[in-house]
């Protein structure tokens, strides 16, 4: 009892220090020893631990865990959660690794009360290091993320301590590398991308719920893709599908103006092997929309989505999961939303959840250009 009331301490005492963060600018803890990076990127095979660390050599990178939550407040009360945790390093500035610019941003999606809280408000400006053996320990102001090897660690905490997530998260089966065994994808606009994802997390942990600690277990699920992306415009609809039988889908449909150019699947197998789908058998059908009360943003809502051998229809758990631009309330960023997943492949009735991401078409940061986040 004493460790726990302890570990409890230390938790509020974190949570605490994050409100008082300064969110511009400021330093964070960084790793204490870091591996040299070349100056510029150039497409090559993903090796694993070592391309789970920053790659200051490309000029934007993200580590992007989503996923399900569920467990018992100290009454007895069932909890259910959505929740969204995704760092984002950019040379901005053009002076990486000596300063890249890093973003955090945080949603929990709270399915008993019916509410989407979210941030994107976490910015500071720091080296790029990378941790000698792979893996990485990122700091952005008080929040952090670590993983090496499929076994990460995620904390996160709204300023006015409405929430605060401390998780744990190991994948069950080997990370699947999209776009063939060398995990690079074509990025329409972009150009291209290195990317893999771990698909099973299994999550545990807790969440303090305006004061109440809540012990949660769950899915997660984590993205972590980087490249010298060019500026666009461009944009995409991803999502991500896991299963109640095993089996997960990663599916991207990447945009410019004129609509979907570039359509990219992978189906990773219950034995965590993975099959990379033809684009021409995969397709998204928008079924509806929700527009936002605060921006007045159309967003599609509801998908049909099929893969080889059928489809599923992806529905979302709540309509407003939208992320606005900071200081801009009124701009939307993009939706990113917690959803349930029912359909048929090869006969078989199928069902899970997924998360699902809409980014509009706007102009993309590149190096030394933070881009034009004010479209869309």
């Amino acid at each position: 009892m004493g460790n726990s009331k302890r570990a409890l301490g230390r938790r509020w005492r974190w949570a605490i220090g994050a409100t008082v963060a300064v969110t511009l600018g400021g330093g964070s803890q960084l790793p204490a020893s870091a591996a040299p990076v070349t100056a510029v990127w150039t497409p090559t095979p993903v090796v694993l631990p070592a391309d789970e660390a920053p790659h200051p050599q490309s000029s934007m990178e993200w580590w992007y865990f989503t996923g399900h939550l569920s467990g018992r407040d100290w009454l007895g009360t069932t909890h259910k959660y959505g929740y969204e945790v995704t760092f984002i390093r950019m040379d901005g500035l053009a002076a990486e690794p000596a300063l890249g610019a890093w973003n955090a941003h945080f949603a929990i999606t709270d399915l008993t009360r019916g509410t989407f809280t979210q941030t994107m408000t976490n910015f500071t400006f720091q080296p790029s290091l990378v941790p000698w053996g792979g893996g990485f320990d990122n700091w952005v102001n008080g929040w952090h993320m670590t993983g090496k090897n499929g076994n990460n660690t995620v904390s996160a905490a709204f300023t006015d301590l409405s929430y605060s997530l401390f998780l744990n998260l190991k994948q069950t089966k080997p990370a699947a590398k999209h776009g063939g065994a060398d995990g690079i994808i074509p990025y329409g606009p972009f150009g291209t991308s290195a990317y893999y994802s771990q698909t099973d997390l299994k999550a545990s942990g807790t969440i303090f719920d305006h004061g109440m600690p809540i012990t949660v277990t769950g899915t997660g699920w984590l993205d972590h893709q980087w490249g010298d992306f060019n500026a666009g415009p461009g944009g995409w609809e991803w999502f991500a599908v896991q299963l109640d039988n095993g089996t997960q889908y990663m599916l991207y449909f990447v945009q410019d103006p004129t609509g979907v150019v570039e359509t990219i699947g992978t189906k990773i197998n219950p034995d965590g092997s993975t099959v990379d789908l033809d684009p021409s058998q995969v397709t998204m059908t928008e079924l509806g929309t929700w527009t936002s009360p605060k921006t007045g943003k159309v967003w599609p809502q509801n998908w049909r989505v099929t893969v080889p051998g059928g489809s599923m229809n992806v529905t979302v758990k709540l309509p407003d999961q939208e992320l606005t631009r900071p200081f801009m309330p009124t701009k939307p960023a993009y939706w990113e939303g917690a959803t349930w997943v029912n359909g048929t492949i090869n006969g078989a009735t199928v069902k899970g959840q997924g998360y699902t991401e809409v980014t509009p078409v706007s102009n993309f940061p590149t190096r030394g250009n933070f881009g034009d986040f004010t479209s869309g």
